[in-house]
């Protein structure tokens, strides 16, 4: 009778471990977002360096309940070009993997490359060579994630046009419209992956009051973009 009591409260104890495990487990999940992109991701223009990525890690933290931990690979200048070799970086890829979800922002430096930062007049020919280019690296920078995650949500963001003191502004809006009209066909070509338009955020309003310099934003013009990113992302949550 003895060893049947023992082996009793035996099982009451690992049962007992075992759920006090799960709990802790549960109560230390988190959300893993990840994010790759040029100088606009990396918050240049914000002199906290939080750019819109802080504004979503909030929001999202805010309506989920749980902790979100970011790891933002953003780095200045780069362009798909230079995302297609980070995707080569195994600490990198390994963080992919993990990704609950992923922000990927994109195309800023290739559209100024292939203008050759001359927007006026704007070098039509160079711009569209450039857009195929920057189109084909976009397909195989959404493979190589899908890689190595094929089930984190990709929010794939929009250009917008900050050349607003050219005389030749609604020819640039005209081409950075053309260039989105390529990210929204690449995004439907892959499951879920979600393009978030930006380009509307700031039309029509006084570059001064969103804008550090005469490209990035400033806090109140990245909150703009955190607004609309998180929007997006808790939508696609709240289906799920």
């Amino acid at each position: 009778m003895k060893n049947y009591v023992v082996l009793f409260c035996i099982i009451l104890v690992l049962f007992g471990t075992y759920t006090g495990l799960r709990g802790s487990s549960a109560s230390t999940k988190e959300i893993n977002l990840v994010a790759l992109g040029d100088s606009i991701t990396h918050g240049v223009g914000d002199p906290a360096k939080k750019g819109y990525i802080e504004g979503v890690k909030v929001k999202l933290q805010e309506k989920l309940n749980t902790p979100v931990k970011v790891s933002n690979f953003a780095i200045p200048r780069y362009t798909t070009d230079n995302i297609l070799e980070q995707l080569k970086d195994k600490k990198i890829y390994m963080q992919i993997k993990k990704a609950n979800y992923i922000i990927l922002y994109i195309g800023t430096n290739d559209f100024r490359k292939s203008a050759e930062f001359q927007f006026n007049p704007l070098h039509v020919k160079r711009i569209n060579q450039g857009k195929v280019k920057f189109t084909t690296n976009l397909h195989r920078i959404i493979e190589n994630i899908r890689k190595g995650n094929s089930a984190a949500p990709i929010f794939v963001l929009g250009l917008y046009q900050p050349y607003i003191e050219y005389p030749n502004q609604k020819e640039i809006l005209s081409t950075i419209e053309h260039w989105n009209n390529e990210i929204v066909k690449v995004a439907g070509d892959y499951e879920q992956t979600y393009f978030v338009p930006i380009l509307d955020l700031f039309q029509n309003k006084p570059k001064s009051n969103y804008f550090s310099d005469s490209l990035h934003p400033n806090p109140a013009g990245y909150q703009l973009i955190a607004e609309r990113l998180s929007a997006k992302v808790l939508k696609e949550v709240s289906f799920k």
